[in-house]
C-alpha cells in the first residue's frame, strides 16, 4: 500500500475593516514556482472553502508545475457582483494596489486572469490600465491564459480552458 500526504497552507489578508479580501494564498509546496494570479473579485470563500475559480486555480497550476500561488484582484470588496456595479467607488484601496505589487514582485510568474472583463463592463476599464501600470516592470514574467486555438486572455471559468490551461506571455 502507499500513501501520499499533502498540505496545502492557506492565507488569507483582509482589510483592517474586513470589508476587502486583499490576497489569498495557497502553498502546497515551496521549492515549486510560485505565482501570482490576478482575477476579477474575492469570492467569499476561502482558506478551508473554496469558490470554483480557486478550485480551477488550484488545480492548473498543480498541473502546470507550481507549488502555490497568490490570488489578488481588481476589486477587493467582498461581496460585490462586479456586473451589477454602478459605481466603483471603494471597490478597492492602496492596500489592494499594495498586496498586487508585493505579490508581483515575489512571484515567479504573474498570471492576469480576468479575461475580457473590462471589455464587456467598461466602468472598469480604468482599474485595468491601474492594475497593467502596476505589472508592466514585470512584463517578462506576466502570462494570460489562452486555449491554443486563437482565443487569448482567458478567465479560468472559461470552460474551454477549465482543466487544461496554456500560459502566453502577456503584451501590454
Amino acid at each position: 500500500m502507499a500513501i501520499e500526504k499533502a498540505t496545502i497552507k492557506c492565507e488569507a489578508v483582509f482589510s483592517n475593516n474586513s470589508e476587502h479580501r486583499l490576497l489569498l494564498s495557497k502553498i502546497w509546496d515551496k521549492n515549486l514556482p510560485q505565482a501570482n494570479v490576478i482575477t476579477i473579485s474575492p469570492s467569499a470563500d476561502y482558506n478551508v472553502s473554496t469558490d470554483l475559480t480557486t478550485n480551477l486555480i488550484t488545480n492548473n497550476l498543480n498541473v502546470l508545475g507550481f507549488g502555490g500561488f497568490t490570488l489578488t484582484n481588481l476589486i477587493s470588496k467582498i461581496g460585490i457582483d462586479p456586473k451589477k456595479v454602478k459605481n466603483t467607488n471603494d471597490l478597492w484601496t492602496e492596500e489592494t494596489d499594495k498586496c498586487i505589487l508585493e505579490s508581483a514582485q515575489k512571484a515567479d510568474s504573474i498570471i492576469v486572469a480576468w479575461g475580457r472583463f473590462t471589455e464587456t463592463r467598461k466602468i472598469f476599464s480604468d482599474r485595468e490600465k491601474e492594475v497593467l501600470t502596476i505589472l508592466e516592470q514585470f512584463k517578462s514574467k506576466t502570462f494570460e491564459i489562452t486555449d491554443g486555438n486563437g482565443r487569448e486572455f482567458l478567465h479560468p471559468l472559461t470552460p474551454i480552458i477549465r482543466n487544461n490551461w496554456i500560459l502566453k506571455i502577456r503584451h501590454f
